[in-house]
């Protein structure tokens, strides 16, 4: 290596045009520091689940579904924790080890691709999209259940998902192939179409539980005539759009970026496992405290009882009935948007609200 100190201009890498420096330096930041900050992100919000999860398994309530959930998050921190010792492993290679590599570390990165530690990173990156995909399904199921679209609407889903699972699996196996990368032209090809799949996935699977949290809304304030409460409604649709939003943006921005391969791609490419591992990680904390729809809100929701009140609301029985399911529902919404000390309130004003609807009825 030659120069000089008195000349700053021989300190660069020799061959490499201001493009290749810039790819180096985004991809350096990408692998190491904003991958590292995403995963103290995921870190955090893995602690805090499983936390909360002990707690609940301690109270003894629900521990098949606490142990469920407690291994789904595992998996997904230990699949991003391989992604980005993968990637720390990676980067120190290109820009240690071997950083005199002909074309530099950029290059280098691209022809160790399909070594063991690249296989696993990229396996990891991969499992992690299948298993949020996964839960959006699970959670449509929830949303759906009992409801005469549950079979159509679910079973679309679920072979949406195969099909982008099956692109994902070609996707991978084809960048992993000897002289092969994930921009390698045939792989281009087959990423463009897997990304934009699973994005394309997300925002439909998004779209349709909104839709029936809205349905549920306007039959709701149509049964009880009290659109105070269909409020909370909202306040869950703004909670599947705030956790879909955030890998949908993402990967949007990074697909953009990757068709027209900007050296900017590889922020939003270091930083996607653990982007797709956060917002699993907030819809499971929101079950696991009660912030979410189950299928028990739904059964509630939806119970004869309301629509008998609403159909012969003219009669004294009917009417506390209605009343009575009414406080029911919002029983069942006050578990999930209140805090404690609210909820006690909600509930005081509840039984009082059914004792005076009892005496109606006796």
């Amino acid at each position: 290596m030659s120069g000089t100190i008195d000349d700053p201009s021989s300190w660069q890498p020799a061959g490499e045009t201001s493009l290749d420096l810039l790819n180096e330096a985004v991809n350096l930041i990408a692998s190491t520091t904003l991958n590292g900050l995403a995963y103290g992100v995921v870190l955090t919000l893995y602690c805090i689940c499983i936390y909360t999860l002990v707690l609940q398994f301690i109270e003894g309530s629900r521990r098949r579904h606490i142990i469920f959930s407690g291994i789904y998050i595992t998996v997904m921190f230990a699949c991003g924790t391989v992604y980005c010792a993968a990637n720390a492993r990676l980067t120190q290679l290109a820009y240690v080890n071997f950083r005199n590599f002909p074309g530099g570390p950029a290059v280098y990165a691209l022809y160790e691709f399909n070594t063991p530690i690249s296989i696993a990173g990229a396996t990891a990156f991969m499992m992690t999209t299948w298993m949020n995909d996964a839960l959006l399904i699970w959670r449509l199921w929830v949303l759906y259940i009992g409801s005469r679209f549950s079979i159509p609407v679910v079973g679309f889903a679920v072979l949406t998902y195969l099909a982008t699972f099956a692109m994902g699996l070609v996707t991978l196996v084809e960048s992993l192939l000897p002289n092969q990368s994930l921009w390698s032209a045939i792989s281009v090809k087959f990423a463009m179409s897997y990304y934009a799949m699973t994005v394309a996935y997300t925002v439909l699977i998004t779209a349709l539980m909104v839709t029936r949290i809205l349905v549920a809304r306007r039959s709701f304030i149509k049964a009880t005539g009290q659109k105070k409460h269909g409020g909370q409604y909202l306040s869950i649709v703004a909670m599947i759009i705030e956790s879909s939003a955030l890998y949908t943006v993402w990967g949007i921005i990074f697909l953009g970026l990757y068709i027209v391969n900007h050296p900017i791609q590889y922020v939003f490419l270091g930083t996607l496992s653990e982007v797709q591992i956060i917002a699993p990680l907030l819809i499971m904390y929101r079950v696991a405290i009660g912030k979410a729809w189950t299928a028990k809100t739904t059964q509630t929701l939806t119970s004869p009882g309301i629509e008998f009140a609403n159909r012969t609301g003219t009669q004294d029985s009917s009417r506390s009935t209605a009343t009575i399911e009414t406080s029911a529902a919002r029983s069942t919404f006050n578990k999930i948007h209140l805090s404690p000390a609210e909820r006690s309130r909600a509930e005081d004003g509840d039984s009082v609200h059914y004792k005076e609807s009892a005496t109606e009825l006796a």
